[in-house]
């Protein structure tokens, strides 16, 4: 005689296997507040700061980039000669101060924008490499209420820029680590590129990208590696290749950025660096000094005119100088 079927219990589903889409709004209500937590927290800190004296004294690098961006403001988009210093941030203003004039009150609101921005875009990016729930959302809520953050996304400084590039590329390698999609490949040059426009130095990021790369798909063919890695320098030549047309027609040498390369590197490792910003001349620590300092101290040392490129290899040159004639110093420098 057979046996009569018993009908299994059902086993109870968790909340998140009963609708597959609760993960997606969980995770997308967890950025929303992110978003709201960091802008109302930076306009917090705006608001309490917006009658102080310093709110309206632009110091350091600010001067360089409030002038630069009132001539673009003016109409003057190429400017003159080889970029020195990074050109991205100046442009971000003069185009702020073409729309709203020279209103440092809307450039700082639409940098509190961008600043709660680069808090979604880290919480996405720990999300990809770390887990669904709770890493990338714990990293976006600690930017959301970092302090030094919220002062340097109310500062008009390239800070804001810089910042806000570094976590948006975190967030694309993010999305690629979850599935390599070509499009996004090319996005990464692009974000990159933009980032070496605010900081030259993140250039040194491509290698390790491409690395990182390479090994994480080795189980993919060359061609197949080759072809997106072909996609990220696209992406990068997309928007270096135009900044160094324009320091070719209008300063007369090619460079991808800046011809700041030398100064830089001698201020940081020569035998006087300390570690802090010493200028090339005491007394002389503006921004607006750095330039024609450099260009003055290398042609009365070579007797001679330079070019930008001149310029920057006479530095470095000595900085290599200084770093051979006292490695241990350098070492523990």
């Amino acid at each position: 005689m057979n046996q009569p079927k018993t009908k299994k219990p059902e086993q109870k589903k968790n909340l998140f296997e009963r609708n597959p889409r609760k993960p997606l709004i969980f995770t997308a209500a967890f950025f929303i507040l992110i978003l709201v937590v960091a802008f109302v927290m930076r306009a917090v800190y705006l608001w309490q700061v917006r009658h102080a004296p310093e709110f309206a004294l632009l110091v350091g690098d600010a001067v360089t980039y409030d002038a630069w961006a009132g001539r673009i403001a003016n109409g003057d988009w190429l400017g003159e000669g080889v970029f020195y210093q990074a050109p991205l941030y100046p442009y971000f203003l003069g185009v702020l101060y073409t729309l709203f004039g020279r209103d440092l009150l809307a450039v700082r609101l639409v940098q509190i924008v961008l600043g709660a921005g680069s808090c979604v875009l880290l919480a996405r990016a720990g999300r990809s490499f770390f887990n669904r729930t709770t890493t990338g959302l714990l990293a976006g809520a600690l930017l959301a209420v970092y302090p030094t953050a919220i002062f340097f996304d109310c500062s008009i400084q390239k800070s804001v820029l810089d910042l806000f590039f570094v976590c948006a590329l975190l967030a694309v390698l993010g999305k690629l680590w979850e599935r390599s999609q070509n499009r996004w490949w090319l996005v990464t040059g692009l974000v990159l590129g933009l980032l070496a426009l605010t900081r030259e130095n993140t250039l040194l990021f491509l290698p390790i990208v491409l690395a990182w790369l390479f090994v994480t798909w080795r189980g993919e063919l060359w061609k197949t590696r080759l072809q997106w890695a072909g996609l990220v320098l696209l992406g990068l030549a997309a928007v270096l290749l135009p900044v160094g047309c324009r320091n070719l027609l209008v300063g007369g040498e090619f460079h991808l950025t800046t011809a700041q390369f030398g100064p830089n590197f001698y201020i940081g490792n020569s035998r006087a660096a300390t570690g802090f910003y010493e200028p090339l001349l005491k007394g002389r620590g503006q921004a607006m000094f750095e330039r024609d300092d450099a260009r003055t101290l290398a042609e009365q040392a070579t007797g001679r005119k330079l070019t930008p490129s001149e310029v920057s290899n006479y530095w470095a040159v000595k900085t290599l100088d200084e770093i051979r004639a006292d490695v241990s110093r350098w070492l523990r420098l």
